[in-house]
């Protein structure tokens, strides 16, 4: 089900471990604790599953449930598949409340809400990315920009040189978790990181 793989964006190697196993997790959040220079920022994602919920005997509709929690701290990148945990570890606990780190991305609050809510998942330092890239580059229009805008704007970088092609429809829910969807979250959570990174070091 897990596997690692290295990815490269913009000529950086990125190593991604998708895991549902507490030892993995475990042990990769154990490296993000090692000392950084300047802010100690991790870039946060989260993935959902669709599925149909039968309302009534005449009436279904769609629902959708937390999948992945992607998380990056440069270099390295973890993508935790929720669905198949059999439990939350306490490590990633801990971690996501941790005083010195600041975790950052785009929905970032509306994601937390739902990872509270389905798995009890909180964060103790949560920054939206438009907003901030917003007030400290004075561009208002950034506060409603997703993550090809920001990292363009904010790193000259263009995500779609990176992205795989792949379809409309992606199951992040599926067990036998493909390499193109770990490239396409790989890809998203490390130009979160890198976005926040650049902003914060600026700001302090």
């Amino acid at each position: 089900m897990g596997f690692v793989e290295t990815f490269q964006l913009n000529g950086v190697h990125i190593e991604t471990t998708v895991t549902s196993t507490q030892e993995d997790i475990d042990d990769i959040l154990w490296t993000f604790l090692s000392p950084a220079n300047g802010p100690k920022v991790i870039g946060f994602d989260m993935e959902l599953t669709m599925y149909e919920n039968k309302v009534s005997e005449k009436e279904t509709g769609d629902r959708s449930e937390c999948a992945t929690l992607h998380l990056c701290n440069g270099h390295s990148c973890l993508i935790i598949q929720l669905l198949y945990l059999d439990s939350i570890p306490t490590s990633l606990f801990n971690f996501l409340r941790l005083p010195d780190f600041t975790f950052v991305g785009v929905g970032i609050n509306h994601n937390l809400v739902k990872l509270e809510k389905e798995y009890g998942i909180t964060c103790r330092n949560a920054v939206e990315l438009g907003p901030l890239a917003a007030t400290l580059m004075k561009m208002p229009r950034l506060s409603f920009c997703g993550v090809d805008e920001l990292a363009f704007a904010v790193n000259k970088h263009d995500l779609g040189n990176y992205r795989p092609l792949i379809t409309l429809y992606k199951d992040w829910g599926q067990s036998n978790f493909g390499k193109e969807l770990a490239k396409l979250a790989t890809i998203n959570v490390y130009s979160y990181y890198m976005i926040g990174n650049t902003l914060l070091s600026a700001d302090s």
